[in-house]
């Protein structure tokens, strides 16, 4: 196989940060990453409207559908018709979510509205849109959606977007010192150093990923201070604590000791006396266990399976393990110093695009790979593979031995890729 082409590079050879060329995309069938329906849905008893083309709900009601949350979700069809008429599009959306809205049986406090590319395309008067539908609906919230995936590639993401939308609705409250919110991620906080700290700290502990009423996800205004582990709800962290004039701590899954030291011990928190000095031994003491086990087997990384991928590769690299392959598109900023180290210290590291066109099938080596992360078990065509995405809620020693282990438990246990990597929204209830 060739260590350089269109879809493949050695990081010796690689440019940060965008080491292919952008262009005709492939979309690998693998779906455990979210999309917007699921991030709507993290807030408890709202409702998701989207107004656009047959062609476009194809997609979204089918990802409602699978998560048996159609009773959550309507649609409005946009026809030719209401492109060529003058403020026809405005009309069709003010009256479609109206009649979506009436036709439930009970209006929800929480309404989602999603338009869509050919709203921005027409120079549809957004902002006269949500002042007819606030009139006709004082007692609901709306949140500003916006399905725009033709804006993706400049700018901020759709889902960028409506992170810092469902942001807004949270009420400006008096600071409570005692409580901390995680916010911005998909993933609840589990084997989470953070969480372990505040807990030492006799905090209140809240997060938007795990709320479970609406009450909850809006008593999120009271937190004094917010965790956010995941770059995609950065802006929306970074907005809410910018209008409630509270501070911040950005801290996604690092797999650097040194930066996950200087995180804890800069936050201000009291740590109980040896916590690093026992999770660093914890960390060293189990990935030798894995060294051990996995022995010299290839491993293959990709992007899906936490924010900071060749924090990941670097980490294991540096404990013996054989990374072969890590699968990304770019590289985000954060993990300049990472490339840089990877570069230098182990240039015939490949880096793999997902989205490349010119290699659209597994590559079905004949030899066992142990994959971390969905894509890279699909590109592999391997079964044993970690079932994670955005870092799972981990953080920290806690978390990197816990990530070490679920390498452990899919290197002897073989997961069913085929039934697996089809199914949306991994952690989501599924229907399938």
């Amino acid at each position: 196989m060739p260590t350089s082409s269109d879809d493949r590079v050695r990081i010796g050879d690689a440019e940060f940060p965008k080491p292919f060329v952008n262009g005709l995309e492939f979309n690998a069938p693998v779906h455990g990453t979210w999309n917007i329906v699921h991030i709507g849905f993290r807030i408890p008893e709202a409702h998701q409207i989207y107004i656009c083309a047959d062609n476009c709900l194809r997609g979204v009601v089918m990802t409602a559908a699978e998560m048996g949350e159609l009773g959550r979700f309507s649609s409005v069809v946009l026809e030719e018709d209401d492109m060529t008429h003058s403020g026809r599009i405005e009309e069709t959306t003010v009256e479609g979510v109206t009649d979506c809205l009436n036709k439930l049986a009970k209006i929800p406090p929480v309404v989602i509205i999603f338009p869509v590319c050919v709203h921005r395309f027409m120079g549809c008067d957004i902002g006269y849109i949500y002042k007819q539908l606030e009139e006709r609906f004082p007692d609901v919230k709306f949140v500003r959606g916006f399905m725009d995936p033709v804006m993706q590639k400049r700018g901020t993401t759709p889902d960028q977007r409506l992170r810092k939308a469902m942001s807004e609705i949270i009420p400006e409250m008096p600071a409570d010192c005692d409580t901390v919110a995680f916010a911005g991620s998909d993933m609840p906080a589990v084997h989470n150093d953070f969480k372990m700290v505040l807990e030492f700290n006799h905090k209140t502990v809240k997060d938007t990923a795990d709320c479970k009423t609406l009450d909850e996800y809006l008593s999120i205004g009271s937190s004094s201070l917010f965790i956010c582990q995941y770059p995609a709800g950065l802006m929306a962290t970074q907005t809410i604590t910018k209008r409630l004039n509270r501070k911040y701590i950005y801290a996604p899954l690092s797999f650097g000791f040194d930066t996950i030291k200087d995180e804890l011990t800069s936050s201000g928190l009291d740590i109980p006396e040896g916590f690093i000095d026992n999770g660093i031994k914890t960390c060293i003491d189990e990935v030798n266990k894995l060294k051990e086990l996995i022995k010299d087997t290839p491993v293959a990384i990709d992007y899906t399976v936490a924010p900071k991928p060749l924090s990941l590769a670097r980490f294991l690299f540096d404990n013996g393990i054989n990374v072969k392959t890590v699968y990304l598109d770019g590289i985000d900023g954060n993990e300049e110093e990472d490339f840089g180290y990877l570069k230098t210290n182990y240039p015939d590291l490949i880096l793999h695009s997902t989205i490349h066109v010119s290699d659209r099938r597994p590559v079905r080596s004949s030899e066992k790979v142990l994959a971390v992360g969905q894509k890279a078990a699909w590109f592999e065509g391997t079964e044993y593979f970690v079932n994670m995405i955005e870092g799972g809620g981990l953080y920290g020693f806690e978390g990197i031995t816990e990530f070490i282990r679920l390498m452990e438990d899919a290197f002897v246990n073989a997961k069913d890729l085929r039934d697996i990597v089809p199914r949306k929204g991994l952690g989501c209830r599924s229907c399938i």
